[in-house]
């Protein structure tokens, strides 16, 4: 069983070396210094997030104590920025659970400019290795629906939908107006199917059972007993 201690956050070198990034970018990760530069772009790019989840990531204090900083103390969340030369092209942070050796992909944001390029020519699946170089096993996130592009990207990467966080969250529309969401969620596990217990179909109600042979294309297995 791993500890806390020892699933430790990646350097970019490490990231960069089993997931190259496109042509011309690179990997940096986010320090005490560049946080103030990060909070400045986030604000320019998504003008909106005044609440919500995402929103966090406009408050400095949350950095200084939910987030790995490189050379401080490890902590649960991990920020990536992204790098075209010296310009910020966009960043993305994930979460790490070391009792269930899970990573959650809590944010992904592209600067405009750099929204299509920074994808094209990236060659493997960010998320995934770095859980694998964590010795995590499971991967999952959630994904807008305000447009299909991160839809797309995470079911040619081989996740798979597992429902919708209906209402999860909550965002500014327009100024002054505020509405929870609908989210899809996409996951991928990182271990074989023999290291997976297969649900009991005794334990499902109906719907359940629906969902869950509607999800994985194969009918829920019955009890031996």
């Amino acid at each position: 069983m791993k500890s806390t201690d020892s699933i430790q956050w990646p350097t970019a070198e490490m990231v960069q070396s089993v997931c190259p990034p496109a042509p011309g970018y690179r990997f940096e990760v986010l320090t005490q210094e560049t946080v103030p530069a990060l909070i400045s772009a986030l604000g320019a790019w998504q003008p909106n997030w005044r609440v919500g989840a995402a929103s966090v990531f406009l408050r400095e204090d949350y950095y200084r104590s939910h987030v790995y900083l490189e050379g401080g103390p490890q902590r649960d969340v991990f920020v990536v920025l992204f790098r075209h030369g010296d310009e910020l092209a966009g960043m993305s942070s994930v979460q790490r659970d070391a009792d269930a050796l899970a990573l959650f992909a809590s944010l992904t944001v592209t600067a405009p400019a750099h929204r299509g390029g920074l994808a094209m020519g990236a060659k493997g699946d960010y998320l995934e290795e770095v859980a694998k170089l964590m010795g995590l096993q499971y991967v999952y996130c959630l994904a807008t629906l305000k447009h299909r592009g991160a839809q797309r990207y995470m079911e040619s990467l081989g996740y798979k939908v597992m429902g919708f966080a209906y209402g999860y969250d909550h965002e500014e529309i327009s100024p002054g107006i505020i509405k929870r969401v609908v989210e899809v969620g996409y996951a991928k596990c990182l271990v074989d199917r023999d290291a997976m217990l297969t649900p009991d179909v005794a334990n499902m109600t109906p719907e359940v059972r629906r969902l869950y042979e509607f999800i994985f294309a194969a009918p829920a297995v019955p009890s031996a007993a």
